[in-house]
């Protein structure tokens, strides 16, 4: 009986181990599965990672190809441009006029030198130019007794008129020099020879000089020299959002959108040689 007893517990043992063994051995496979499938995965993502660089590093070599490609048309445009317009304007005498602090001044002064064109003087008119303040200080010493009045009212007119004046004569007029002194107006050097032309230098209808139930400074501007006989030519920047130039054409000027692209300055120069003095 006791033998039996022994033989029975024996074989449980056996079967136990055989289990014990047969649970250890699935459970190892399961891990060198799970291992074998990271294995892999970190292989794809290596894979795609190194193709997706080798991708990146040709369209970086694409890129500087295009870009020296670029450089070297934007050169041979620029060439080509300074050819084009080169002393296209000898003998005109030019004057800038600017409203606002935002103007591209510079690249139009530029521009009107390397077409052969005589800058005489670019004037910023600020825009405070009608505080009210400086009204009587600037007209004072200009204004007969009585007069007063009817001068502060129609200062805009008043200031067009010397302004315009100063160009034609190739001097600044006492009160434009009174302004200049006040620094309600600014120039970049002083009147040497007398205009040929006006370029408005405009902004749009934001930043405009003068109270909203008066004349716009720009508008008055454009009729007084029409009135005396100085072409104007109204220029704005592609960048100006509320654009003034459709209000520039219904007074008969010369007009150019987008003067800061290689079209709006072809077409600038275009329209003042037909002003060059013959």
């Amino acid at each position: 009986m006791l033998h039996l007893k022994y033989y029975i517990i024996l074989l449980i043992g056996i079967f136990l181990a055989l289990g014990l063994g047969i649970l250890i051995g699935v459970t190892l496979e399961n891990n060198n599965v799970l291992e074998n499938q990271q294995e892999l995965i970190i292989r794809q993502i290596e894979s795609e990672f190194e193709a997706l660089r080798n991708e990146a590093d040709m369209l970086k070599k694409s890129l500087a190809v295009l870009e020296k490609q670029k450089a070297e048309v934007d050169s041979a445009c620029e060439y080509l441009f300074s050819r084009l317009i080169e002393d296209r304007l000898h003998g005109l005498n030019v004057s800038i006029i600017n409203f606002g602090q935002d103007t591209i001044s510079t690249d139009l002064i530029q521009l009107l030198k390397l077409a052969g064109a005589s800058v005489e003087s670019s004037i910023t008119v600020r825009a405070d130019l009608y505080a009210r303040q400086d009204l009587s200080t600037a007209l004072e010493t200009f204004l007969q007794d009585g007069q007063d009045d009817v001068g502060r009212n129609d200062f805009h007119s008043i200031v067009a008129d010397e302004l315009v004046l100063s160009l034609i004569e190739g001097a600044f007029t006492p009160l434009s020099a009174r302004l200049k002194e006040m620094h309600l107006i600014q120039a970049s050097s002083n009147l040497k020879q007398s205009s040929d032309v006006v370029i408005l230098n405009g902004n749009g209808r934001n930043n405009r000089v003068g109270p909203s139930q008066e004349s716009s400074f720009d508008i008055v501007l454009i009729q007084t020299a029409l009135n005396m006989g100085l072409p104007v030519v109204a220029v704005e920047p592609s960048s100006v959002e509320d654009s003034a130039i459709s209000e520039y054409e219904e007074l008969g000027v010369s007009t150019v959108r987008g003067i800061d692209t290689i079209y709006g300055k072809l077409a600038l120069i275009s329209i003042l040689e037909a002003n060059r003095p013959e």
